[in-house]
């Protein structure tokens, strides 16, 4: 045990989303006993935490969904759609319109007419719209408050999530969230384990490694590039905590021959090790005429980099990774979508992603003069408020022990979340015409959405 954490990851990874409903515009929505929408808790003190676990009965839980969702939504919005539009234009229309009336806003429109997964942005000259186009169903919040298809169970688009990417100042800037433990803490972990690192049984030594993980203490949680109380920070930092419970073992897919990198680790490895979720988009296709745009691929993936430490406790990344990190990344992108299906937080960061190319696309195209649209309450911070949740501050040391051949190995992992729009949608390829799909002309549809 002569180095510290045998094997201690740390994942730096962009993260996913949780939501609530909240019927008090702009005010802050702390949840009954601190809990909001998803798997984590939050104490007094602002640090994350995870419930206990429920047995829920799948098949009666999308019943009591689907009753939810015919007793809140029209029939056509119920129904499933393989392509769904909302145009953006009149979004904007049908929330000025609740908002003079002093009316709560719909939630068909706060949760964009249950597009489950963004795939098109359409400039429409002809009638002066900017559309947003995917698959959609009908949707209703779980029993933990996150709203959800009621068909895939995926999380729904939100509106919170897209004032926040169309409301961004830059898309250049990095936007997601990181777990860090304090230098002070991460060196007096490692002293501490210069100082206990005599011969001991099995038990004992256990025992040290948790005694480490002690005194290593919390992490701090850290949101770059967004509003610190929004929606979308919440989710990066759920995903972003349940990638390394999945990662340190402590919560297990349902995937046949899934394993843990934990599982996977061997005496000897390296130190220290981060994980981050990043955007993964097989491409982005452009039409000759520029106004239409298809985005496609995984959306998500898990990339990893060995880190040195010094005595000080300041990181710095090594020279190479170790072939156990690198197996169990390209383990868990395998199965990526079957992870996003099972962890609504993954999910949510794809639709996060997704929503943020979009506002980068629709800047970098200037797609609202190709229509002659000038948004305003879509970008008014006072006029229409996204709701503000609390955020953890901080991140336990999540902690599991192994044992491998006589010898202990301990997994403590940070993490963290980036996206930078504008490097995604620098390089589009040609929307071939034939797999452009038709949108239905304006004048023909009265709604702010249409099948």
């Amino acid at each position: 045990m002569s180095d510290i954490l045998r094997s201690m990851a740390v994942s730096l990874v962009l993260c996913s989303w949780c939501f609530a409903q909240n019927n008090n515009q702009g005010q802050t929505n702390q949840g009954q006993n601190n809990q909001f929408p998803g798997v984590i808790l939050i104490n007094p003190d602002g640090v994350i935490a995870s419930p206990q676990a429920r047995q829920i009965n799948p098949a009666l839980e999308q019943k009591r969904l689907k009753a939810l969702a015919g007793q809140q939504l029209s029939s056509e919005m119920a129904a499933a759609s393989e392509l769904r539009k909302v145009s953006l234009v009149r979004l904007e229309k049908e929330l000025q319109k609740a908002l003079d009336a002093g009316k709560e806003i719909d939630p068909q429109l706060r949760y964009l007419a249950g597009i489950t997964q963004l795939q098109y942005i359409f400039a429409v000259p002809e009638t002066g719209d900017l559309v947003i186009a995917g698959p959609a169903e009908g949707f209703a919040p779980l029993q933990d408050g996150r709203v959800v298809g009621v068909e895939s169970g995926r999380p729904v688009l939100t509106l919170d999530d897209l004032l926040v990417m169309l409301r961004l100042a830059s898309m250049r800037r990095s936007l997601g969230c990181s777990f860090d433990p304090e230098p002070s803490r991460l060196a007096a972990a490692q002293a501490w384990n210069n100082v206990n690192s005599s011969p001991a049984s099995l038990n004992v030594a256990r025992q040290r490694f948790y005694q480490m993980a002690n005194v290593l203490g919390n992490w701090n949680v850290t949101i770059f590039g967004l509003p610190k109380s929004c929606h979308a920070a919440v989710t990066a930092v759920e995903a972003d905590y349940q990638m390394k419970r999945i990662a340190l073992g402590l919560d297990r897919p349902r995937i046949r021959g899934f394993r843990s990198y934990l599982d996977m680790a061997k005496p000897g490895g390296n130190t220290m090790r981060r994980w981050w979720f990043a955007p993964r988009y097989e491409v982005i296709e452009r039409s000759a005429d520029g106004h239409v745009f298809h985005i496609s691929g995984p959306r998500l993936q898990l990339l990893s980099q060995d880190e040195l430490v010094d005595a000080q406790g300041n990181r710095s990344d090594a020279a190479f990774t170790e072939i156990t990190a690198e197996k169990y990344t390209q383990q868990f992108n395998k199965h990526m979508q079957a992870l996003c299906t099972q962890v609504p937080s993954f999910a949510g960061i794809q639709n996060l992603f997704d929503l943020a190319v979009a506002a980068a696309l629709i800047q970098s195209n200037d797609l609202q003069s190709a229509v002659g649209w000038q948004p305003t309450l879509l970008l008014d911070d006072k006029g229409l408020p996204v709701q503000e949740y609390t955020v953890p501050t901080e991140v336990p040391s999540l902690v599991n022990v192994k044992s491998v051949s006589r010898s202990l190995l301990l997994g403590v992992t940070g993490g963290g979340v980036t996206i930078v729009p504008d490097r995604i949608v620098r390089r589009t390829n040609v929307l071939p015409a034939d797999r452009t799909p038709e949108i239905m002309s304006g004048d023909a549809v009265a709604s702010w959405w249409w099948d």
